[in-house]
């Protein structure tokens, strides 16, 4: 009887985590996620840039990340961002508005975020992947500024424009 009891608590320990696997994957997500636009928005850019995955631009795969030092990336997204402070670009809020699944397990979150850009707002849609624990930022729709804010490296940035 004490066999059956053990062999029954450890299958109500043990099969939720199976159950909601997934829901516990997508919250992660969401938080992480949640951090990284909420950063952008408090222009806590020190803190952003610690959450985003970063990747070369100039031709590498970007799951092969990027070949610039910790420091010589952060002070590359600096660069970016004054770029962005330049154009009088500020994100003002953000959405989640929907988790999408490619093949049974790899999630992306759709979004939908608004920027003030020299006075005018604007509301533009993306989607994110969380990749080594970090924000991916995989696709984007009409947004120019979108390599200037997130994880792409390595690229040219119109010096005349940055202050």
């Amino acid at each position: 009887m004490k066999k059956i009891i053990v062999v029954i608590l450890l299958f109500l320990l043990v099969f939720p985590r199976f159950l909601f696997a997934e829901y516990f994957a997508e919250r992660e997500m969401k938080m992480i996620t949640t951090n990284y636009y909420q950063a952008l928005i408090d222009e806590d850019y020190a803190t952003a840039f610690e959450m985003l995955y970063l990747y070369d631009a100039n031709g590498r795969h970007p799951v092969d990340g990027t070949t610039l030092s910790n420091h010589e990336a952060k002070e590359f997204y600096m660069k970016k961002v004054a770029f962005l402070q330049a154009q009088q670009y500020k994100m003002k809020d953000f959405e989640i508005t929907k988790i999408r699944y490619e093949d049974g397990h790899t999630a992306f979150l759709e979004m939908k975020f608004e920027v003030e850009q020299g006075g005018q707002r604007f509301e533009h849609a993306e989607t994110v992947h969380v990749w080594e624990g970090k924000v991916w930022i995989m696709g984007e729709e009409k947004d120019p500024f979108t390599k200037y804010r997130d994880g792409r490296m390595n690229f040219d940035i119109p010096k005349a424009l940055v202050y």
